[in-house]
């Protein structure tokens, strides 16, 4: 059973890594924005839960 998935997942993975050259470095770029994003927001999460700590110290 394991084997048919790792199988079925390795074909699968095989597939879609011919799909990288056409999408030349878009997908990278496009990466590269997303995660850039989501740090910036993670950032601001951090900042916003330091000043509530901040704000409610006993």
């Amino acid at each position: 059973m394991w084997t048919k998935f790792i199988l079925a997942l390795g074909s699968f993975l095989e597939w879609s890594f011919q799909l990288f050259p056409f999408l030349n470095n878009w997908f990278n770029f496009f990466m590269m924005a997303v995660g850039f994003v989501f740090m910036v927001w993670w950032i601001k999460q951090m900042f916003k839960h330091q000043e509530e700590e901040k704000n409610h110290q006993y």
